[in-house]
């Protein structure tokens, strides 16, 4: 049913402006520069919009409609959605505030729309919601300017504005995205039909969300541990001033913060603590396999960086593998004299192609190394281009995880991109490299627990 949503044949947009100030306006021609369905404004006070014939009411539209966007003022979505019904639309997105968020009486005014909407059968998304993205047949019924680029992460959001920043950020940040899906107060369809629509779409590979309070929280967490794709979350809300915050947001109760990470912990959700984690960990589930176990090393041509990323793998419970004296033979023969042979690596200033490559390669063989974090310290003596291109060589051939981290800002953007154009997940500093690392070795171990013992789905 949710497909009448993310792809359907036709779209009415309720609200439809030529003015791109307004909501309506904004999502009409977001709709317009890539949709392939029928696209049709509703506005009584259009004749056209965008040079399509404008109509007075989805009533009046003689063609079919499958979906319908609703931007209008509170006070006239009731009869909108009423309209919508008698016309045979199936998907809702209603953009409109003023419900839940704003007290009794707009729970009153909720409750009536789902009414309407259940009458008819239809399924809503909203309200008080920013909209909806789905690339793959590229729809952006949202206020959100741009398509992203392809990719496997959808990406969840009860916050539509910080959802709106957000997917723009990534959209700056190159990241793939599948779906962006704001839902606003979640009156009818909740986190729990989103998982299982999700984890039954082929285009989405890793799930990311932004909640601030769970609907339905025993079945969420049912739907959660029987999906073994990787879902990646932040949940606001955590002090007592936060949770207010979150009531008065979008209606949403946000419950026990312990009781939430305790749930997520056997639900196999990732919790993480900050938006960066989030979209970090989801670029590394979204291009790298899963390790077999928890052994990593790491290489990098400074030793402070390594070190810093030694103390935060301890942090999380990786461990940095004692490596055997043939793996160590190998490296001092690939490295200067001078340089070391331990785990961390360190290269000591040396970045070439040649002395990266057969350092990974060595590493690579060695079946006691589960995963590998390569570095790069930028200085002015050194080309961020070379290390990159033996990073992306190698990887062709391995079926290992390998976490990037190419420092220091201006002189890395070369190689930074070399990287991404090789499907490798790179990050600007240590921390957020073994973060990453950490969410891969997280799931992994999740799967080999708790869902394989509850028999997942696949």
């Amino acid at each position: 049913m949710l497909s009448s949503i993310f792809e359907p044949a036709s779209i009415a947009v309720v609200g439809a402006s030529n003015n791109e100030a307004k909501w309506g306006g904004r999502i009409f021609k977001n709709i317009l520069s890539g949709f392939k369905g029928a696209a049709y404004p509703v506005n009584p006070k259009e004749k056209e919009v965008k040079g399509v014939v404008s109509y007075p009411s989805v009533l009046d539209i003689p063609d079919k409609v499958e979906m319908a966007v609703i931007a209008i003022p509170a006070q006239f979505v009731l009869s909108a959605v009423e309209e919508c019904g008698e016309k045979g639309v199936r998907g809702l997105v209603v953009i409109s505030a003023g419900f839940s968020e704003t007290g009794s009486a707009g729970a009153e005014l909720e409750q009536k729309l789902i009414d309407i909407v259940k009458k008819y059968g239809m399924r809503m998304i909203g309200p008080n919601a920013l909209g909806i993205v789905n690339e793959p047949v590229s729809l952006n019924a949202s206020v959100i300017g741009r398509l992203p680029s392809k990719g496997p992460i959808s990406f969840i959001t009860q916050s539509g504005t910080l959802g709106l920043a957000l997917a723009e950020w990534t959209i700056d940040m190159g990241l793939g995205l599948c779906k962006i899906i704001s839902t606003g107060n979640k009156a009818n369809v909740d986190d729990v039909d989103l998982l299982e629509y999700l984890n039954n779409d082929p285009s989405t590979g890793v799930i990311a969300m932004y909640a601030e309070g769970i609907k339905r929280g025993r079945e969420f967490l049912e739907s959660a541990r029987c999906i073994k794709k990787p879902i990646i979350a932040i949940k606001t809300g955590r002090s007592k001033r936060g949770a207010k915050a979150v009531f008065s947001h979008t209606g949403s109760i946000a419950g026990s913060d312990e009781i939430y990470s305790a749930a997520f912990r056997q639900a196999g959700i990732l919790r993480v603590d900050t938006i960066d984690e989030v979209f970090d960990a989801a670029l590394a589930f979204s291009c790298q396999p899963l390790p077999r176990g928890n052994n990593v090393a790491i290489i990098s041509n400074g030793g402070g960086a390594s070190i810093v990323a030694t103390d935060e793998c301890e942090k999380h419970g990786i461990n940095i593998v004692d490596l055997s004296e043939e793996t160590k033979e190998k490296i001092k023969k690939a490295m200067p004299e001078f340089a070391s042979s331990s785990n961390p690596i360190d290269t000591a200033g040396t970045s070439s192609y040649e002395v990266y490559l057969d350092v990974m390669k060595a590493l690579l063989i060695d079946p006691d190394v589960d995963s590998l974090i390569v570095i790069y310290v930028h200085t002015l003596m050194s080309n961020a281009i070379p290390p990159a291109e033996a990073v992306v060589e190698i990887k062709r051939k391995c079926p290992k995880p390998i976490i990037t981290c190419w420092m220091g800002g201006k002189g890395t953007e070369e190689g930074v991109e070399i990287l991404k154009s090789g499907c490798l997940p790179n990050y600007s500093v240590p921390e957020r490299a073994v973060k990453a690392l950490a969410a891969l070795i997280r799931h992994r171990d999740f799967l080999k627990t708790v869902k394989a013992r509850g028999g997942a789905h696949e």
